[in-house]
């Protein structure tokens, strides 16, 4: 398995920080996840804590 941070070259610490953070907004935001139900993580937490709002 290859991480994240193997598979990117990156100009400076400040261009690796940014991609991190892409990154991990995309993991917790977009990217369905098999473990919830297909749901993001966003998701799980906004039903798990407002469950009205579905």
């Amino acid at each position: 398995m290859e991480l994240w941070h193997e598979k990117n070259r990156f100009e400076s610490s400040a261009h690796r920080k940014a991609e991190l953070r892409r990154f991990v907004n995309y993991y917790n935001t977009v990217r369905p996840h098999k473990g919830i139900d297909g749901m993001t993580p966003e998701e799980k937490l906004i039903a798990y804590f407002y469950p009205e709002k579905l």
